[in-house]
């Protein structure tokens, strides 16, 4: 009884875990003004990379730079919104500060999103289509990941 209790109830877990081909969980969270973005208003505009990093993680580091390249070079067609785990606001913004971002970060410092979108490891991201349905969940960062997002960036946007 305890293995068929267990069993359902990772199947019921697996249910909630995004998927390829699924639309995007809601995601509401503060950026560093204190003002709500809402990832629900980015939809049917353009295609969005939605990123999962902390700052002082060196891998995220990396793609948080190559996504403002490619952000830049693809001005006006990417949305690219990123979701900090860091838990002091003071060197998060000293880090953006020094880096000078594009686009649009938002703090998870209650941890909400762990859940919600499945993140085990950082960074995770996510490219979504122009109609909000997920099209690549990425985790880590490396050339491959680099190369996949650019590659489905080219085709969406």
């Amino acid at each position: 009884m305890l293995l068929a209790g267990l069993v359902f109830g990772l199947a019921a877990f697996a249910e909630l875990a995004p998927k390829i081909g699924s639309p995007a969980p809601g995601l509401e969270l503060p950026n560093l003004d204190g003002q709500t973005i809402n990832l629900q208003s980015y939809l049917n505009k353009k295609p969005i990379v939605l990123v999962f990093f902390a700052s002082w993680s060196k891998s995220c580091q990396t793609e948080l730079n190559d996504l403002h390249e490619l952000f830049l070079a693809r001005e006006g067609k990417l949305e690219v919104l990123a979701v900090s785990f860091d838990k002091k606001q003071k060197e998060l913004k000293a880090f953006l500060a020094k880096n000078k971002y594009s686009f649009p970060f938002v703090t998870d410092k209650s941890l909400s999103t762990l859940d919600k979108f499945q993140i085990l490891i950082i960074p995770t991201t996510f490219c979504i289509n122009r109609s909000g349905a997920i099209d690549k969940i990425l985790v880590d960062y490396d050339e491959n990941v680099k190369r996949a997002i650019a590659e489905w960036v080219l085709q969406n946007g």
